[in-house]
């Protein structure tokens, strides 16, 4: 059986009799020069709903009832015949999936994504099939607007005067990399690009002298972004480093102290391990995109030009990042008028 597991539980992933059609739209996707990541989102969520709700009619498991309550219990789920062809599913099916969801306390965004993710394949099968989308006339889970986490004021300085940690040798392994690890985390504080585009550069990808790097975003899109003086400073001692280096014939930017290209996950690791070294909880890569777009906004920053900065094709993003910057002009005029 394929099982995923999550921090609510196991996520059954075995769609069984649904599975051919999965497997047509994840063939879709990638026809389509989809992301890898977008590819497991949309075909995760259409096997997790087929294979746990669909085929089993509904039926609460054991991690259902860990979250039973008082006022909502398991009991209360809507349950139906089991589904086995995809013709068949109505709204009624997808509702009382975004209830169960929200019976596991998942989040408002959680379950928004879910939804979207079944959305997408609901329209490539009613194209596909000729059949009609259950989903048409459907109104995506609303999501309550919550602050955007940006950084509070000195956590930046604190992370880039890249304390030391308390183990002698682990202090030897983090000044070798001290100059990579201060150029990625001023790369992010000037840019905001996502973990996986930072991993993506290669050498020739960065131009000191211009100040600006050719990035690869979603989808296989490119853009240019630009980045300040002093991190372009901190950008040219590492590559004098890197050219010192075992592996400096290698295209890719970062360079990894175990040998090779650094990874995703080793680019997390190195964020979330600086700033616990600076006593700043809570911080991973995408925070400091978070960051740069409450910024440049609050600095009043044009929104078309975030939008291309960032490689946003939507302005769904901007309006989130837009009643931030609001927020904070607001706490600042307010001092300001009430002679705070």
């Amino acid at each position: 059986m394929a099982i995923r597991y999550l921090r609510r539980g196991p996520r059954n992933l075995a769609a069984g009799p649904l599975k051919p059609h999965i497997d047509s739209f994840v063939l879709y996707l990638r026809a389509e020069g989809r992301s890898r990541k977008t590819i497991t989102l949309y075909s995760q969520a259409a096997s997790w709903f087929a294979a746990e709700h669909l085929l089993t009619g509904g039926q609460p498991t054991d991690t259902d009832r860990r979250f039973d309550t008082a006022d909502d219990t398991s009991a209360d789920l809507v349950t139906f015949e089991s589904v086995r062809d995809w013709e068949l599913v109505g709204r009624v099916h997808l509702r009382s999936w975004l209830v169960r969801l929200r019976h596991r306390q998942h989040t408002d965004s959680y379950v928004n994504n879910q939804y979207r993710c079944l959305q997408q394949f609901f329209r490539w099968l009613s194209a596909e099939e000729e059949i009609p989308n259950p989903m048409a006339k459907m109104r995506p889970p609303k999501i309550a607007p919550k602050p955007v986490p940006v950084f509070y004021e000195g956590d930046v300085d604190r992370i880039l005067k890249m304390p030391k940690g308390t183990d002698r040798c682990a202090a030897k392994r983090v000044d070798v990399c001290k100059l990579r690890d201060s150029a990625i985390l001023q790369l992010l504080k000037d840019t905001g690009l996502r973990r996986q585009e930072i991993a993506r550069l290669r050498v020739g990808d960065v131009s000191i002298a211009d100040r600006r790097a050719v990035v690869t975003g979603k989808g296989g899109k490119t853009r240019y972004v630009k980045f300040t003086h002093p991190t372009a400073r901190t950008l040219d001692r590492y590559l004098r480093w890197r050219t010192k280096q075992p592996d400096a014939h290698l295209p890719h930017f970062w360079l990894s102290q175990k040998g090779g290209p650094l990874t995703e996950s080793g680019i997390y690791q190195m964020v979330r391990r600086r700033a616990r070294r600076a006593g700043v909880d809570d911080v991973y890569p995408h925070r400091w995109r978070h960051d740069f777009s409450h910024r440049y906004l609050d600095r009043g920053g044009e929104e078309g030009d975030l939008m291309e900065l960032n490689g946003w094709d939507s302005r769904q993003m901007l309006r989130h990042y837009g009643r931030s910057a609001a927020a904070s002009r607001a706490a600042r005029n307010y001092d300001r008028v009430m002679g705070a």
